[in-house]
């Protein structure tokens, strides 16, 4: 039985690979290039939505809608102003040369698959404002939901909704299962789930 992973093991052996790698950027685009080959597989000429959030998960949306615009799928990204990315997501940011929507003109069209990059595992305060309403449009609009690591909302720990939660069709969660996955109603929201490989697995003895 593949081992189930708490919010912060999760971060220490990330950490591990950062210093191992002296790149944590490599990390992102690696996770987003696995996710985007992943989906192309499954869901090749689709039209896809990528919503991306402010933090990392939001860095590894920026990734995943500029690898599948290359691999020539109709994408539309949504994402926040170039000032609210930091660190690796900035980076991210200023390598994705798609239009870069705001969510105050947000149009989920029919017919369309619905990637949520908004929040990952790291979540711990209540989903409001323009998020909790971006939620609502999601959850209304009954398209197909990947989310990306965990359904944006749902606390990694314990299934908790903070709030507010994305109700996925799919998950693809990174490297492992975290126990938010396997706990109402954070099980419920997830949606089937696949595990995408990040290349942090060999830390984990060391």
């Amino acid at each position: 039985m593949k081992k189930i992973y708490t919010i912060e093991e999760i971060q220490f052996l990330e950490q591990k690979e950062f210093k191992r790698a002296k790149n944590s950027y490599a990390l992102m685009n690696k996770v987003g290039i696995n996710c985007a080959k992943k989906i192309y597989k499954s869901y090749l000429k689709k039209n896809f939505v990528v919503l991306c959030g402010p933090g990392n998960n939001g860095g590894d949306g920026l990734v995943i809608s500029q690898v599948l615009k290359k691999l020539n799928q109709n994408v539309t990204l949504y994402c926040l102003e170039s000032n609210v990315y930091k660190g690796d997501a900035k980076i991210a940011y200023k390598k994705n040369h798609l239009i870069k929507n705001n969510y105050q003109n947000l149009n989920i069209f029919k017919k369309c698959i619905i990637i949520d990059c908004l929040f990952g595992i790291g979540i711990n305060k209540k989903i409001k404002g323009i998020y909790k309403k971006i939620i609502n449009e999601v959850n209304k609009s009954k398209q197909k939901v990947i989310s990306i690591d965990i359904a944006s909302g749902v606390n990694g720990n314990n299934g908790k909704i903070m709030g507010k939660a994305i109700k996925a069709n799919l998950t693809y969660t990174l490297h492992a299962k975290k126990i938010g996955h396997t706990i109402n109603p954070g099980m419920k929201y997830s949606g089937k789930i696949s595990i995408i490989n990040i290349g942090i697995g060999r830390v984990i003895s060391s």
